[in-house]
Parts: structure tokens; sequence; C-alpha cells
């Protein structure tokens, strides 16, 4: 497993202001603690500390703390980064101190190499389901990464945890996920466009043999209401008055 150097310095106070401070001046606010130690808080130069991690791409690596120009006893691992959601920048990393002779539980980048014999040959689809898992062993005994070759995969083919070998490495994901497979390719329907066309012709039809809707009944007011029936009324008492006359 890889080491690498970090220089830090010691910081005696801590708090939001403190670190927008440290970030202003292009440093960043950092943690080390572990291994029945009291915390030790740090700052670290943004530049320094940024080319370094660039460096590792991802991968897990042994850390050697040099705080205040002394390289620590003990080796660390970075347990957590913190970064700005807009900008992307790290505001806060922690370190945790470990013993090199005790199993420390850490998580691993899954590399996949390769392109599936049944995505090249058959045209299925490649699904990538875990892109890390956790693994217990020796600090001397992490992997890098964890690298799948994917090659000889055809259609229904999987990868699941319980494949892996890597010696001295204890997984603690389950056995039966599943890491990577490869499914079949969708079926693309070619009638479907005729299928359109009759179901528009069949809707024409309808359309044509739809029955005239019936004319809407008349809303009229109260008021008007009332008046026709008074003209209704006027016009029956002169009915009657004409038969009497006769």
């Amino acid at each position: 497993m890889k080491e690498i150097l970090i220089e830090a310095a010691s910081r005696q106070t801590s708090g939001k202001g403190v670190a927008r401070k440290l970030r202003a001046v292009k440093k960043i606010p950092a943690v080390v603690y572990g291994k029945a130690e009291p915390p030790r808080s740090l700052e670290i130069e943004y530049v320094h500390f940024h080319k370094l991690f660039h460096a590792l791409h991802g991968e897990n690596a042994l850390i050697n703390l040099k705080i205040d120009g002394q390289i620590s006893d003990k080796k660390a691992l970075i347990r957590d980064i913190q970064y700005n959601p807009i900008a992307g920048d790290i505001m806060h990393i922690d370190f945790q101190r470990i013993s090199m002779d005790q199993k420390i539980r850490v998580s691993i980048q899954v590399r996949v190499h390769g392109v599936p014999k049944g995505v090249k040959a058959s045209g299925g689809i490649m699904q990538w389901s875990l892109r890390e898992l956790e693994v217990l062993c020796l600090p001397t005994n992490i992997p890098e990464s964890i690298d799948i070759t994917v090659d000889e995969l055809d259609i229904h083919d999987a990868i699941h945890v319980r494949d892996l070998n890597y010696p001295n490495v204890e997984f603690a994901n389950d056995p039966d996920e599943t890491i990577v497979n490869v499914i079949p390719p969708a079926l693309v329907k070619e009638e479907a466009p005729a299928a359109a066309v009759e179901g528009e012709a069949v809707e024409g039809a309808a359309e044509e043999a739809k029955p005239e809707e019936p004319a809407e009944p008349e809303v009229i007011s109260e008021k008007k209401a009332e008046e026709r029936r008074a003209e209704k009324e006027k016009s029956k008492k002169e009915e009657k008055s004409k038969k009497e006359e006769k």
C-alpha cells in the first residue's frame, strides 16, 4: 500500500470563524484522532494536500503526518474529507491514527477493466452496482483498489462479492451482493409505428360515427322565469274571457 507524507501545523483555536480565516489564506482545517490519544487540531496548506491527494486517484494510502516539523510515530488514514457543495473546494479533513498490528475496516474503490463479450458480441448492457467495498484487514494488507476484469462476462453473467479472492482481506459486504453483471439488450418493437397509424385510423372512424351531442338546456334567471309564468297566466285569463264572451 502507498505511503505519503503530509506536512501540517498545530492550531490552538477552533470554531467556524477560525476555519473561515484559514480557508481565506488557502489552508485546510483538519483534525487527527484515535489510539487513546486526545484529538489534535491541525492546519494544512491547500496546494500541498491537493497535489498529494490528487495523485492517489481515489486510492487509499497510509499517511505519515509531519506535525510542526516532527513526524508522528503513528501512521494514519484519511477518514473523511468535507467539500464545499457549490465550489467543490476541500473544507475539512479527518485523520485517524492506526496501529499497524491491528485490523482496520476501510472502504476500497472498485475498478472495472475491459469490456464484457456479452456487450461486444450480443449488444448487452453492463450494470455496475457496487463502486466501493468494505474490507477488514491489517493496514499493510489494505488494497489500493479492488480490480475486476469483465472481458469474459456474457449475457446473464455476473461477478459477486463471494467471487473475489484477495489474500489476507475479509470483505464485510454480503457475499451474494452483485458487483457487476450483464443484462440482455432492450427489445425494440418495429411494429409500433404501424400500430400507431392503425390506431389513428380507428380513432378517425370513431370520430365520424360519433352522434351529435344534444343541445345544452337553456339557462334562465329566476326573474325571467317569473315573467314567463306571468305571461302564461295572462294568456290563460284572456282565453277564458274570450270563451265567456262567446
